[in-house]
């Protein structure tokens, strides 16, 4: 009896056995298998992440050391000292205003340290991100140079990054310039509008600024176009050519009569008028273009004689230059009569007012929208002279 008890508890141990190895050998088949179909857990970029990373620790994180970073404050502090000593009255402000800053942070340095440890893990989490462009050797030595508080390595492939970008930027904003003036050649001026803007926001030169400003106006979007028009002058005056001045004062002009300040409007006209003189003289049709320009908000504070005075001699010019059967020559013959009317000269108003509308039908033909403006207009002056109507009989 204990023969047969002995025999079937080695048998059963056996067996137990057995099984134990197929378990083994399953798992190690399935973990096989399962293998290929992992996934690598994604970095953790968080601000949390950032601020564990952050925190000194005693065998891990940034090597940057209190002396270490006094040592690298201390040279800082002393560059700036020799280029204080060179500096120029409205240089030095700044630089003891930097060096004061550094003296404090020598004093007191565990503050900045904390502050420059949470600075360099959020530099080689964004180093990171760009890995795929920076390439594993170039990020590693970036690394180890932040580890010792050394910045250069890191701006430099920030800077080659950010060349690249800005180069995709420059052909996203070619494209969107591009469409404009399709939707522009479509007659599309809200597509216009979007797409000039889009330009003018990504690379914001002169020609982009140009074209959102009129293309907002032209959309009836005022307020963009006043704000394109502004960046246009900023951007003119930077680039020290009068001409190009001149067209950013005359376009910013145009927006801000367009919102009723005229004041302003009026300052920026005499401004490019200046300009004009000085550039391509008091003879020339667009010196004609400034000061009709410069009536018209005149006129809307009510200088009637100014702008009458700012008329004719738009006239004279254009009479030199362009002739009197030109369409803009009507054009200011309209406004003259138009400030002439509202001195109470119904007459003399009347007669420009003929002339404008006979060249408009002449050179633009009597179904052309100025033409009928000009009509409407001499309408307008012929029911002034009439007077109100008399009571009914």
């Amino acid at each position: 009896m204990t023969d047969e008890i002995l025999k079937f508890l080695m048998d059963y141990a056996t067996v137990i056995g057995s099984i134990a190895a197929l378990i083994v050998i399953i798992g190690s088949i399935w973990a096989i298998f399962k293998w290929p179909f992992q996934k690598t857990p994604k970095t953790d970029l968080s601000d949390d992440t950032i601020e564990r990373i952050a925190a000194p620790a005693s065998n891990d994180g940034p090597a940057l050391t209190v002396p270490e970073f006094i040592r690298i404050r201390r040279e800082l502090k002393a560059d700036l000292e020799a280029e204080l000593a060179e500096a120029s009255q409205g240089e030095k402000q700044q630089l003891i205003a930097r060096i004061a800053e550094l003296e404090s942070q020598i004093a007191d340095p565990e503050p900045a340290l904390a502050e420059a440890r949470k600075r360099i893990a959020h530099l080689e989490v964004l180093l990171e991100r760009s890995g795929n462009e920076i390439g594993g050797d170039r990020l590693s030595e970036a690394r180890a140079a932040l580890e010792k508080g050394d910045y250069s390595i890191a701006d430099d492939l920030f800077a080659e990054i950010e060349a690249r970008r800005a180069m995709e930027v420059q052909e996203a904003a070619r494209a969107a310039f591009g469409r404009g003036e399709i939707a522009e050649a479509e007659v599309r001026w809200a597509d216009a509008a979007a797409h000039y803007a889009r330009a003018a926001r990504l690379a914001p030169d002169l020609n982009s600024l140009r074209k959102a400003s009129e293309f907002t106006r032209r959309a009836g979007e005022y307020e963009a176009a006043i704000m394109f028009s502004g960046q246009m002058v900023k951007a003119a005056r930077a680039d020290e050519s009068p001409a190009a001045l001149a067209g950013a004062l005359n376009e910013h002009a145009i927006n801000t009569g367009r919102l009723g300040r005229y004041a302003e409007a009026e300052g920026l006209f005499r401004e490019a008028l200046e300009i004009g003189r000085a550039t391509i003289g008091e003879g020339h049709p667009d010196y004609a273009t400034g000061l009709s320009n410069l009536a018209v908000v005149v006129r809307a504070q009510g200088g009637f004689e100014e702008a009458e005075g700012l008329y004719r001699e738009a006239l004279e010019i254009d009479r030199a230059t362009i002739g009197e059967g030109h369409p803009d020559y009507a054009t200011r013959l309209s406004n003259l009569a138009g400030v002439v009317q509202a001195q109470g000269r119904y007459e003399e108003a009347e007669r420009y007012s003929r002339e404008a509308l006979e060249i408009a039908g002449r050179s633009l033909g009597p179904e052309h929208p100025s033409t009928i403006t000009f009509r409407e207009n001499l309408e307008a002056i012929l029911a002034s002279r009439a007077g109100p109507p008399g009571p009914a009989g």
